[in-house]
């Protein structure tokens, strides 16, 4: 739908959509500028993220507004900082060189589900200095019943609110409390210890508000359950995407090869400036198969978008997909071309043209840290693995509150020879 409607409709269009009548959809550069920067102020979080997936999230960042929002980004930007992050590149290349030696010549793997996994690891350890690799399944699971639900009542014609139990939402929150399950747990478990160990839920369980007071444990939950989810969902998506990619372009899989090869040993975070190539061809990914394909807002007064009057309490959408294919900005939109992203070629793409993080005061706050991760896990894979795909036709589109590729990426494994 969003790829159609930016053919058809390349600047602004308001369409109708289950009982939301006025429904905008911006796929302009400088329309999703205004929306998101220039006038974020006439703007809040859409009901999707607010409603249907407040269960999963609670008041967490993503969903909180305006003072909280800022308030809840400035406890946490400190576990964002450069020299922290940088913290965290030994964990990431040796989970992701791990993974690689784990796999014996001709297995099967389903591609989608194993970058879910590893991701979800990887941020366990680095976030909350926790390993979860047994819960992997688990939290796949129900995190997957969880956007299901949130999709199929977005676009229903009367959509139907987490707290009415209808099959589908015990179903939810069944799934839900799975996750708490877990969450909780770890929160248990790390009062218990003390200590700080430098991490994401240690500076959540020390920290104190205005008048001296901690967190409560559902407080520290709602920011966990979001750091959790939004931090190893989408970067699993955009690896999927890419070893797909890779796949299907033989001539860019053999230059990253080359790249990677030519540094010849597993990356640290000093080696990532020698791999220019790797990080393009993952930007390059999350351009045609952007993990968070649209982005959604909610009017709160009447504004005038590119001339164009939306009235209050409409939904906004953002659409990343179609910006991200406009052939104005890119040339051969569909072609899978990395070197957009090198040099003088990347400083050129217009403010607005490409938004795989968002822009503005909801950028994503772990922008980096996900870059970083994937350039490492790219290049230590690549190193030793090569996937070939089972199937030859083209990947379809599991549109939910992220990209999916449809029926998971089935492949055979390749050792690369030392």
């Amino acid at each position: 739908m969003m790829l159609e409607l930016a053919r058809s409709h390349p600047e602004i269009v308001e369409v109708s959509m289950g009982l939301v009548r006025r429904l905008v959809v911006v796929s302009a550069p400088a329309l999703a500028n205004e929306v998101l920067v220039a006038r974020n102020s006439s703007f809040v979080k859409s009901p999707g993220l607010s409603v249907f997936l407040r269960p999963v999230l609670g008041d967490g960042l993503l969903t909180s507004e305006r003072e909280v929002h800022e308030k809840q980004r400035k406890l946490l930007a400190p576990a964002f900082a450069h020299k922290r992050i940088a913290g965290y590149a030994e964990t990431m290349a040796a989970r992701a060189e791990r993974f690689a030696d784990g796999w014996k010549e001709g297995a099967r793997v389903d591609i989608a589900e194993e970058m879910m996994k590893l991701t979800f690891e990887i941020v366990g350890k680095t976030l909350f200095d926790t390993e979860v690799g047994s819960d992997a399944d688990v939290v796949g699971e129900a995190v997957e019943i969880a956007m299901h639900q949130a999709v199929t009542q977005l676009g229903a014609t009367i959509p139907i609110p987490p707290f009415v139990p209808t099959l589908g939402n015990l179903r939810y929150r069944r799934a839900v409390g799975r996750l708490d399950e877990i969450v909780y747990r770890m929160i248990r478990d790390r009062r218990r210890e003390g200590g700080d160990r430098g991490d994401v839920l240690s500076m959540l369980i020390a920290a104190r508000d205005e008048e001296g007071g901690p967190m409560t444990d559902r407080q520290i939950r709602d920011e966990s359950m979001t750091l959790f989810l939004a931090g190893h969902e989408t970067t699993a998506n955009g690896l999927a995407w890419t070893f797909y990619l890779l796949d299907r372009n033989p001539d860019v899989r053999a230059r990253l090869e080359a790249e990677v090869d030519a540094l010849g040993h597993t990356p640290t975070y000093d080696d990532l400036k020698q791999l220019p190539f790797t990080l393009a061809v993952f930007k390059e990914a999350m351009r045609l198969y952007p993990p968070v394909y649209f982005i959604a807002r909610r009017s709160v007064e009447d504004v005038v978008v590119g001339g164009h009057r939306i009235l209050k309490r409409s939904i906004v959408i953002v659409n990343v997909i179609g910006l991200h294919r406009r052939p104005d900005v890119w040339p051969e939109p569909a072609l899978f071309d990395p070197t957009r992203f090198l040099g003088e070629r990347e400083k050129q793409i217009p403010r607005g043209a490409y938004l795989p993080f968002s822009v503005g005061s909801r950028v994503c706050i772990g922008n980096h840290f996900a870059l970083m991760e994937a350039h490492l896990i790219l290049a230590a894979i690549t190193r030793r693995l090569r996937f070939s795909l089972e199937r030859t036709e083209p990947a379809g589109l599991e549109q939910l509150v992220t990209l999916r590729p449809k029926d998971g990426l089935p492949a055979r494994v390749h050792l690369r020879p030392d």
